[in-house]
């Protein structure tokens, strides 16, 4: 019974470590290629909607800025998507990016809503395109954040527009703007459900059950991704290996129940002192592995004595006396993969313990030869 309890728990405590920290409502991170996709179909909706005003002549006859203001303002909005493009080819990880472009979407939508002269206008086929496309790639919260700014503009547009909506008012209408309504509460419901089957099977595949974290195998996948876009955007990527000193004197001393528990928390705490676009991966015993994109060596030394401290204050509260060595590596000047990094930040963790013991911060660069 009791191995069964501690079984679940580690479960639970793998699923809570492995959802996106501080942007826990994020599910997943996208690749350059698929917001790239993301943009190209931006500018697609861009060119239809100037084709739409200008070959149409779809401006209703009450609307309150004519085609010349219409068209600075699509001017306006492909100036805003071609800035985002660019921020993003350089950061590609930006929630508050991923953010701010869906809401320059919504807003562009829902003035050429206000503006048509059709009153079920092809605007609102485009609201789904918008919730679908940012929460099927940045995950539930940003649905159910694109799905309700959706309804909260449609009701302004259709405020701003009373009289003539009563004035079309049909069973037609209404049942396609029930009918929209309905279909972006169901595809909630199903993405909901897939992303918690996804979450299961990536949590059985990739997580390693103990600490929560990444485990050898995903680590290796999550690196051929951000060595991909290290290389197409030549942004700085550090490797940080950690080591965690005299694990193997609690394992003796107290145990190896104590010692599970020990390295459960340890990767608690190491996590919780990591931004959430950071990688955290137990690459096996007492040895975590950090890969910290758009960091170069300083930062990543900072980052390093962050985590000297926090372990240190952790092991000092529970009366344990455990302390990290750390090793530091950056692309490409010390490799162009994880395995040919590590090998650098192996050899020059070995020199530093034998110099200078227990406990340090080592760059390869640093590294004194043999």
């Amino acid at each position: 019974m009791e191995n069964r309890r501690n079984t679940a728990e580690r479960r639970n405590a793998a699923e809570r470590r492995t959802a996106p920290r501080r942007n826990g409502d994020i599910t997943r991170t996208p690749s350059w290629a698929e917001q790239r996709a993301q943009y190209m179909t931006r500018y697609l909706f861009w060119g239809l909607g100037l084709l739409y005003f200008n070959l149409g002549d779809m401006l209703s006859d009450g609307a309150w800025i004519g085609l010349g203001a219409i068209n600075a303002f699509f001017a306006v909005y492909v100036t805003l998507v071609s800035l985002l493009l660019w921020h993003a080819r350089r950061h590609p990880i930006a929630p508050w990016r991923w953010r701010a472009a869906m809401w320059v979407d919504l807003c562009a939508v829902s003035v050429a809503v206000l503006v048509d002269s059709a009153i079920v206008s092809p605007g609102f086929l485009v609201y789904l395109v918008v919730i679908f496309g940012n929460g099927m790639r940045y995950g539930l919260r940003f649905f159910a954040e694109a799905a309700i700014g959706s309804f909260v503009l449609v009701l302004l547009t259709i405020v701003a527009r009373l009289p003539d909506y009563l004035s079309a008012l049909s069973p037609s209408v209404a049942f396609f703007m029930l009918f929209g309504g309905i279909i972006v509460v169901y595809a909630y419901a199903l993405t909901a459900g897939l992303e918690r089957a996804k979450r299961q099977l990536e949590i059985e595949r990739s997580v390693d059950m103990l600490t929560g974290l990444l485990n050898r195998r995903a680590l290796y996948e999550r690196a051929e991704d951000l060595f991909r876009d290290h290389e197409r955007h030549r942004t700085p990527l550090v490797v940080l290996f950690a080591d965690l000193d005299r694990f193997k004197n609690v394992n003796d001393t107290h145990g190896h129940h104590v010692g599970d528990r020990v390295l459960a928390e340890v990767a608690r705490v190491i996590s919780d002192a990591v931004r959430a676009s950071d990688v955290v991966a137990r690459f096996g015993g007492d040895e975590f592995i950090l890969m910290l994109p758009e960091t170069d060596l300083d930062r990543a030394g900072t980052v390093a004595e962050r985590l000297q401290r926090v372990i240190s204050s952790w092991s000092g509260g529970h009366a344990i006396d455990l302390s990290l060595s750390i090793g530091l590596a950056e692309a490409p000047q010390h490799g162009g993969d994880l395995k040919s990094m590590l090998e650098h930040v192996d050899q020059a963790m070995y020199q530093s313990k034998l110099r200078h013991g227990r406990g340090g911060i080592q760059r390869v660069e640093q590294a004194l030869p043999a």
